[in-house]
């Protein structure tokens, strides 16, 4: 977490209770179809995109909830306020990097439909695309999930915290 930007850990407080390998990590969640959370060790956010009827154009809802005491002692509430924007100004920069990205899938989309063209998975790039769609489709038609193609699960971050 400690890049030289304004999420580094000497910036604010942690959450109270961290171990020292949760102190130092960030996790990354996405809730399909259309949710990301976030979680630092002294903030989480939160980014729901919802695509339009134009496409190409996304609108965002991002949300930056800090750690109870987040903030330092010796920072008056400016240097605090400070801060945080700084913190914020970051996270909507790496979102609005992914909102192009979806905005550019929703025009590729749009153009392939317009045109009667059709894509073809990368095995190296879209595997996960292509497992995740097909375990919709899987649901959609009451079939039960295939643990054949499931990947195992790494459990080596969560060993790591358990043995902190």
């Amino acid at each position: 977490t400690n890049s030289g930007g304004p999420g580094d850990l000497h910036n604010f407080n942690l959450f109270p209770d961290l171990n020292p390998v949760e102190a130092t990590s960030a996790l990354f969640f996405q809730l399909f179809p259309n949710i990301s959370v976030t979680i630092y060790p002294h903030s989480v956010y939160t980014l729901m995109t919802f695509p339009t009827s134009t496409p190409g154009v996304t609108k965002e809802s991002l949300t930056l909830l800090m750690a109870p005491g987040a903030r330092k002692q010796e920072d008056s509430d400016e240097v605090y306020k400070e801060k945080t924007e700084k913190l914020l100004a970051f996270v909507v920069n790496i979102n609005d990097e992914d909102v192009v990205a979806i905005e550019n899938l929703q025009l590729g989309l749009q153009n392939a439909k317009d045109h009667n063209l059709h894509g073809e998975f990368l095995p190296k790039y879209d595997w996960s695309v292509h497992r995740f769609q097909n375990m919709i489709l899987d649901g959609l038609h009451g079939r039960t999930l295939n643990e054949e193609i499931t990947p195992e699960l790494d459990t080596t971050f969560a060993d790591r915290v358990s043995s902190a």
